[in-house]
């Protein structure tokens, strides 16, 4: 699969920062010529709750690291791929467990949650980690 175009945000670990990643997101989208409300709501939603899991996990809150965010549209135009690199702790999203989604929601266990999000919204979802840090790749089929 080959990538047109790469546009990329580089920002600081900060919550307050997911508005402006968000921001990002929809404007990128645009620029591309995707206008299906749906797909960029999808698409937002999912890259919010990975940076979220970056900014609390990868950088345990610590507003210091930083997070880029590329985004392509595949050569098809029919694809729209997000990467999230960061260089905090790595993070094996196989150990977390898939939450109850028929639990009352106070007997729900913290967490998970983004990431069944990302994987109901998303097409592909992939991790990869090395020296340089962590990866992770996702992947909207447009409509």
């Amino acid at each position: 699969m080959k990538e047109q175009k790469w546009c990329e945000l580089k920002v600081e670990s900060s919550l307050k920062n997911l508005e402006v990643i968000g921001d990002f997101i929809a404007e990128t989208m645009h620029n591309f010529g995707i206008e299906d409300i749906k797909d960029i709501f999808d698409v937002q939603l999912s890259v919010d709750e990975a940076c979220t899991n970056v900014i609390e996990h990868a950088y345990s809150g610590k507003e210091d690291g930083l997070i880029w965010v590329k985004c392509g549209l595949s050569e098809s135009k029919k694809e729209f791929i997000v990467k999230i690199i960061d260089s905090g702790k790595p993070f094996n999203p196989d150990a977390v467990q898939t939450p109850n989604t028929e639990a009352k929601l106070d007997e729900q266990k913290r967490g998970g949650f983004g990431i069944f999000i990302m994987k109901q919204k998303m097409q592909s979802i992939k991790y990869a980690f090395s020296d340089k840090g962590n990866e992770l790749t996702m992947i909207k089929l447009l409509h």
